[in-house]
C-alpha cells in the first residue's frame, strides 16, 4: 500500500502556525483584561470591607468616618478608572476572538481536504488490493 502524500502539506502547516499565533494573541489580551477584572473585584471586596468595619464599629469618630469616606471615593475613582481602561481591550479582545476564529476555520478548511484526500487514497488503494488479489487468485 503507497503511502498518502497530501500535496498542500505546506499549506496545512502554515494555517497551523497562524492558528497558534492568534490564539497566543487572544491569550495576551485576554490576560490583560483579566487582570483588570481582578482589580476592580480587590477594589470592590476593599470597598466592601471598609463599609462593613465602619458598621461594626459603633463608636466611629467624626475623623475615621471622613476617613473612611476618602477610601472609598478613592477606590470608586479607581474603579472608575479600570473599567474605562476595559472599554479599548475589550474590544481588542472581541477583534482577536475574531481573528482566531477566522485562523481556526481557514486551518479546518485544508484539514477537510486532506481527510477527504485521505479517505479517497485509502478507497483506491483498497480496490486496486482487491484487484491485485482477484488477479492472483484468477491466475490460478
Amino acid at each position: 500500500m503507497k503511502n498518502f502524500v497530501f500535496n498542500l502539506e505546506k499549506l496545512l502547516e502554515i494555517r497551523r502556525y497562524a492558528e497558534r499565533k492568534k490564539i497566543l494573541e487572544l491569550a495576551e489580551v485576554t490576560g490583560r483584561y483579566m487582570n483588570i477584572i481582578n482589580s476592580i473585584e480587590d477594589l470592590k471586596k476593599k470597598k466592601k470591607d471598609i463599609m462593613e468595619s465602619r458598621f461594626r464599629g459603633h463608636g466611629s469618630s467624626t475623623y475615621s468616618v471622613m476617613y473612611d469616606e476618602s477610601l472609598i471615593s478613592a477606590i470608586d475613582r479607581k474603579v472608575f478608572n479600570f473599567e474605562k481602561k476595559l472599554i479599548p481591550i475589550n474590544v481588542e479582545r472581541e477583534n482577536r476572538r475574531l481573528e482566531y476564529l477566522e485562523a481556526m476555520k481557514n486551518k479546518k478548511v485544508i484539514e477537510n481536504i486532506k481527510d477527504k484526500q485521505a479517505q479517497e487514497h485509502k478507497k483506491k488503494e483498497l480496490l486496486r488490493e482487491e484487484k491485485a488479489i482477484d488477479d492472483i487468485v484468477s491466475s490460478y
